[in-house]
């Protein structure tokens, strides 16, 4: 039996109290590099029977619309999603609870070893700070699936 449970995403948490606040993008990225992809967001769990659901909610507080890029799993542009996301815009839905998992969690060929999910702003000049903000949650899935 399948079991579900509401999970933080990994790059919310942090050594103090806070816990699920929302994650600030950087302005641009290319993945997987960690010092040249975009703002990490989530990394799957390690376990051969574990998969998450992701669900992504993407604000912009900027006075422009922004286009919003979620690198989902791997490099290249088959594995990006991308997104204009509105000026002033509330939570909108980026990624409507699409499953990512380890190697060992999914079939072969699914998924690239070490998948993870990160994103990015496209189209701005502004290096230091984006406007956009991710909030959301997983679901993991453990068991028998």
């Amino acid at each position: 039996m399948a079991l579900f449970s509401k999970q933080f995403f990994s790059s919310s948490l942090d050594n103090t109290m806070y816990c699920g606040i929302p994650i600030d993008l950087k302005t641009s990225g290319t993945f997987p590099s960690a010092d040249q992809y975009g703002t990490g967001i989530h990394t799957p769990p390690s376990g051969s029977t574990e998969i998450d659901e992701v669900w992504i909610y993407g604000t912009n507080t900027n006075t422009a619309s922004k286009t919003v890029v979620i690198q989902f799993g791997a490099t290249g542009s088959e594995y990006e999603i991308v997104q204009e996301l509105p000026s002033r815009s509330g939570l909108t839905l980026l990624v409507p609870g699409l499953i990512i998992g380890k190697t060992g969690s999914l079939p072969p060929q699914t998924h690239p070893e070490g998948a993870q999910i990160a994103g990015y702003v496209g189209g701005t000049s502004d290096a230091t700070t984006s406007g956009v903000a991710l909030s959301g949650y997983v679901n993991r899935i453990s068991g028998s699936v």
